[in-house]
């Protein structure tokens, strides 16, 4: 007789959530665990995305990953506008199952490219790429990733509510001037309520991400977001941890905002993800029913990545085909959605600034002001 998910809360396990979708296979059909290495404690999620983008041929068939088209217009210290297109999301895999460069070349796996020199028009070409699936709602989130030398662009590897609920990992090119560290820039959005200063922390490693492939993990609870990278741990939020359900983003772009991005940069610039990997609930389902809880492999360990992912050929996947397509049809594109924030948390304000200084406590904003859209050396309103 089946039994519901909630008849494995017994095991030495910290459950989560315990609701999504029946799993049409034996294997994993009662979730995934992952292992929250800063406290040292287990999760259940019952849902899976993993896509191997290093053998992924064709982004346009990829049923999982829907590329994003939009403009957004100049504004404030923005020199030039944004402008996310199909041709800057491209595969670019490996020829076989070994290698080091992908068919086209160069650096192998997803490539969002930022067009270089300056623009034609108004705006500089981007890239982002979004899940299909808006459902998901707490988990364990990792991208493998290879970030641009190129000086002038952000990158970011992202959840996405709205505004008000956003878990960001986020990469400024111009911060890599140093050969053997760099600062990220882990940022929430949250409520106008929160005190901003609590929801953006740059976090200095010690490598160049443009260097390699690294993962950068952040894990979701109701509690709390807590960042990763290469399995060490490096920051936790409890303030502005958002409760609604999203999806994840992938965006790399520039506006020539010397307070942020900066550029555009005088090379094409790339950035290459390897993989993604998430384990989360979802709201789309009455819940879980799991057949047989002591049978192997009924709850799937998810391994921590512990060390640089080196292009996919140090890191272990779930699901049977990897997010590899085989269907034929292209995915769909989504027709110009409102273009999620990836500028570092911009909680909206009542009060617009009088005198070009924001965040933290006093409350201003830049939006709907003279002194441009950021006004903060990290650009944080």
């Amino acid at each position: 007789m089946p039994h519901s998910f909630f008849s494995l809360v017994v095991v030495s396990l910290a459950i989560t959530l315990a609701y999504g979708p029946h799993f049409v296979s034996a294997a994993c059909e009662c979730g995934y665990s992952t292992h929250a290495i800063k406290d040292n404690t287990n999760h259940i999620y019952t849902d899976v995305l993993e896509t191997d983008f290093l053998h992924v041929q064709d982004i346009a068939k990829q049923q999982d990953w829907i590329r994003q088209v939009w403009t957004v217009p100049p504004g404030g210290t923005a020199h030039w506008g944004r402008n996310m297109t199909l041709d800057n999301t491209k595969a670019n895999p490996l020829p076989g199952d070994v290698g080091t460069a992908g068919v086209n070349g160069g650096d192998p796996g997803l490539q969002l490219t930022v067009q270089s020199g300056t623009p034609e028009g108004d705006d500089i070409p981007g890239a982002e790429i979004a899940s299909a699936r808006k459902d998901m709602l707490y988990g364990s989130f990792r991208a493998g990733l290879k970030y641009t030398g190129e000086k002038g662009t952000c990158g970011a590897f992202f959840w996405y509510h709205n505004d008000a609920a956003e878990i960001d990992f986020e990469f400024l090119s111009k911060l890599f001037t140093d050969p053997n560290r760099s600062d990220l820039l882990l940022v929430l959005h949250a409520d106008p309520s929160v005190d901003t200063s609590k929801l953006f922390h740059p976090w200095t490693v010690n490598f160049r991400p443009d260097n390699g492939y690294h993962e950068y993990r952040f894990d979701w609870t109701p509690d709390s977001v807590t960042y990763y990278a290469d399995g060490q741990f490096l920051y936790k939020f409890t303030d502005g941890v958002p409760s609604a359900p999203g999806g994840l983003f992938l965006n790399h772009w520039s506006n020539g905002d010397p307070g942020w991005s900066a550029g555009p940069p005088e090379a094409d610039a790339h950035m290459e993800f390897s993989y993604i990997k998430a384990y989360f609930n979802t709201t789309a389902s009455e819940g879980m029913t799991c057949r047989d809880p002591d049978a192997p492999d009924a709850v799937c360990e998810v391994p921590d990545q512990m060390s640089p992912p080196d292009r996919g050929k140090k890191t272990t996947f779930l699901s049977p085909n990897k997010g590899i397509p085989s269907e034929s049809e292209p995915a769909p594109i989504d027709p110009a959605p409102p273009a999620p924030s990836v500028e570092p948390a911009k909680p909206p304000s009542k009060r617009v600034t009088p005198d070009a200084t924001c965040g933290g406590t006093n409350g201003y904003t830049c939006l709907g002001g003279d002194h441009g859209d950021c006004c903060s050396s990290y650009g944080y309103w």
